[in-house]
């Protein structure tokens, strides 16, 4: 947003350590963060769902592991969305006047972090597909999976890659939906 965008009222008076316009514009990114850690729990869900309904062909779990492994992935990745989530809270709180962050560290830790959801879905995709084929396609455990990898992979969109910044919102999908919008808006 330019700076001759902004409305009078939204601009903090000297010295005031609110600045709500900051506030206004990076709400959408909490909320995104908050809805990445549902997904992400949907994915824990699924995981051991799929672990539960693993078949048993040879008496040995043999390819269980993978199943575990999609868990270990859904956990993590929701480590990495709610550092993410909590990261926003601590900058809209700075945002609002009501505390004092040090957010330069914050924007550093949840940029890593955002980087490492990159690999944690991409094992996760992998862990998920070998179980799917291990449990075999049309088990119950396959379909399972599959549905943590699609919510790995949103919880990844919605929230592991909003990583914090004071410039405005990330260029990931979400943030190029609400341009498209924007500009189908105007025209």
């Amino acid at each position: 947003m330019l700076d001759e965008e902004y409305q009078p009222q939204q601009l903090p008076d000297y010295g005031a350590r609110a600045q709500p316009a900051l506030v206004a514009r990076m709400t959408p990114q909490l909320r995104l963060t908050q809805a990445g850690n549902v997904v992400a729990v949907l994915a824990i869900a699924a995981s051991i769902g799929a672990i539960a309904t693993f078949p048993d062909y040879t008496g040995t779990a043999t390819g269980s592991g993978w199943a575990v492994a999609s868990l270990i992935t859904s956990l993590v990745l929701l480590g990495i969305c709610t550092f993410q989530h909590m990261a926003w809270l601590r900058a809209m709180a700075e945002w609002r006047g009501e505390r004092d962050y040090d957010l330069a560290s914050l924007t550093k830790i949840s940029w890593i972090l955002h980087l490492v959801s990159y690999a944690v879905v991409l094992f996760g995709l992998y862990a998920t597909i070998a179980g799917s084929i291990a449990a075999g396609t049309t088990a119950t455990a396959a379909s399972l999976l599959a549905f943590a990898l699609l919510f790995m992979v949103v919880a990844q969109v919605l929230a592991g890659v909003q990583y914090l910044r004071i410039s405005g919102p990330p260029g990931t999908i979400p943030a190029h939906l609400r341009r498209l919008s924007q500009l189908r808006g105007r025209g």
